[in-house]
């Protein structure tokens, strides 16, 4: 088999990451044109309650939940690439049961499991959803990590897009085609997911962390660059960094019950806390009202037919794709911290404006109309590249090796959780509350400000070692970002780290250097004569 290297396997990883990525946003796509299906609905009427509605859209959500939980426990024993392959396989049985349905009940165990496998990969967002990201982040070079990620994260909204325009294409068919076939297709990135897993090696750091070095050093090799041997530089440097790391962090090894607790050196609730946080707020931000029910949004608020609603849809799926894209050119330029706290301001300003609109509608329609379709176009613009992007790259970001897997399933269980809350109230609300349902929302992103703006520390420019030293329990760091911390909130890499890096690379030497004049010591017995 041909083994990649260097910019050629980074390729074939973000590619199997981007098809975990894709099944998602695929997903939201289709449901949101399948829910003003006709054929659909015929087929099963129960879904034209809006109680009904609102389980069967977060129904999927509750699966992801479990499926997070499952690979949180499962998923360091498995390795990264197996709990992809068990997610992808199981995913792709609740999309054979739900393309094959014939009664309800079928339908929504398809879609139960279906969440299920998502939420596995998605650990890393899901199963697949939340393992992808993480493995991601352990195995790219850090100056690549945030645009790589951002290509990954992209391809949940360019897969929205495909899936927005496929069923415009569908609802022109007058059978059970118009809803099978969208369901059906959710194959296609499970299979190119299993294929490319094949095609690269697993991560670095997990390899460490179950104590395989020459295969953790093998990986690094191939990762860093093209044509690298084992004993360059540039390898021994990151693999003694991330070893020593490693040393420090199982010198202080603790409970998961000390965890919570707070009795550990390196802050794993308070970092894990931070990446829940950041998912709660993406929820809580009101996407997930929008992604599934934008064509019933259009139709029940604004008035729209059911095929001019289709086509907006596809139009706001494609600004959504583009504004997402920027992210790829300003992620790593900006830094995480502006983007959540200008994407929070942002996104408040165009909910106002939607309340005010929706709220205005009887006296203007067609006026007040076009202004709600601008601000609800313009939140999608302003989610796409910046909330839409940093909570998937931050929790894998922020987690310690130790915990990277546990706080990455528990931060996308609260994404799970908070999406299944969105989406289960949405179709109530957009029918009785009015306007007032866009005033949560609007609420909600301007009360996140000040929490991001002195809780959330800039990752960055950041290696995974240097964020363990910035929360290590000695570094000063405070839990509340002062506002005089200049570390905490400068995009340029701090001197503070790259001096820790150095220190942990010579600890490592040291300890290697004394291990082999250990080994070159021979006993000698004195035997009497």
């Amino acid at each position: 088999m041909i083994q990649f290297e260097g910019y050629a396997l980074e390729v074939v990883l973000t590619t199997a990451n981007a098809a975990a990525q894709a099944w998602y946003g695929y997903e939201q796509g289709i449901i949101a044109g399948i829910l003003v299906s006709e054929r659909f609905l015929d087929t099963f009427p129960q879904i034209r309650t809006p109680v009904i509605e609102g389980t069967f859209t977060s129904i999927f959500s509750l699966g992801n939940l479990v499926g997070c939980l499952l690979a949180a426990l499962f998923g360091d024993k498995l390795g990264r690439k197996n709990t992809l392959r068990v997610g992808a396989a199981i995913s792709s049985i609740g999309a054979i049961l739900q393309f094959s349905a014939t009664a309800f009940e079928q339908l929504m165990l398809g879609r139960v499991i279906n969440g299920l496998g998502n939420g596995i990969y998605a650990r890393e967002r899901g199963m697949t959803s939340a393992t992808c990201g993480v493995f991601q982040a352990e195995s790219v070079r850090g100056s690549r990590r945030g645009k790589l990620s951002v290509i990954v994260v992209l391809h949940n909204v360019v897969f929205y897009m495909i899936a927005s325009w496929l069923t415009l294409g569908t609802f022109f068919l007058d059978n059970s085609g118009q809803w099978r076939i969208p369901f059906a297709l959710q194959l296609v990135p499970a299979i190119v997911l299993i294929i490319f897993l094949f095609l690269v090696p697993e991560s670095p750091r997990w390899l460490m962390l179950k104590d395989r070095h020459e295969e953790a050093i093998e990986s690094l090799r191939r990762y860093l660059g093209k044509g690298l041997t084992a004993d360059d530089d540039v390898v021994q440097n990151e693999y003694k960094s991330i070893r020593g790391a490693l040393e420090i962090e199982r010198q202080s090894k603790i409970s998961f019950k000390q965890v919570i607790l707070c009795r550990d050196r390196s802050s794993h609730l308070k970092r894990m806390l931070l990446g829940m946080g950041g998912q709660f707020m993406q929820q809580m931000g009101g996407i997930n009202a929008l992604n599934y029910y934008f064509s019933i949004i259009l139709q029940e608020n604004l008035g729209m037919t059911a095929l001019m609603a289709r086509v907006l849809t596809g139009v706001n799926a494609t600004t959504y794709c583009i504004s997402t894209a920027m992210a790829f050119w300003i992620i790593e330029r900006a830094g995480r911290r502006f983007l959540m706290l200008s994407g929070l301001g942002l996104q408040g300003f165009a909910y106002i404006m939607v309340a005010i609109s929706v709220a205005l509608l009887a006296t203007a329609p067609q006026q007040w109309g076009a202004v709600a379709i601008t601000f609800l176009f313009f939140y999608y613009a302003a989610f796409g590249c910046t909330w839409g992007m940093v909570p998937w790259i931050y929790q894998a970001e922020i987690n310690s090796l130790a915990m990277r897997v546990r706080g990455a399933a528990a931060a996308t269980s609260m994404n799970w959780l908070f999406g299944f809350v969105c989406t289960q109230f949405t179709s109530v609300g957009i029918r009785n509350l009015g306007y007032r349902f866009y005033i949560i929302f609007a609420v909600l992103n301007v009360v996140f400000l000040p929490v991001v703006y002195f809780l959330y520390p800039e990752t960055a420019n950041r290696t995974l070692e240097d964020l363990d030293a910035y929360f290590d329990r000695d570094s000063g760091h405070t839990t509340i970002i002062r506002i005089g911390d200049k570390v905490a909130k400068q995009h340029k890499r701090p001197q503070e780290a790259i001096d820790a890096e150095r220190r942990r690379i010579e600890m490592t030497t040291e300890a290697e250097v004394f291990d082999r004049k250990l080994s070159g010591i021979s006993h000698v017995e004195e035997v009497p004569k």
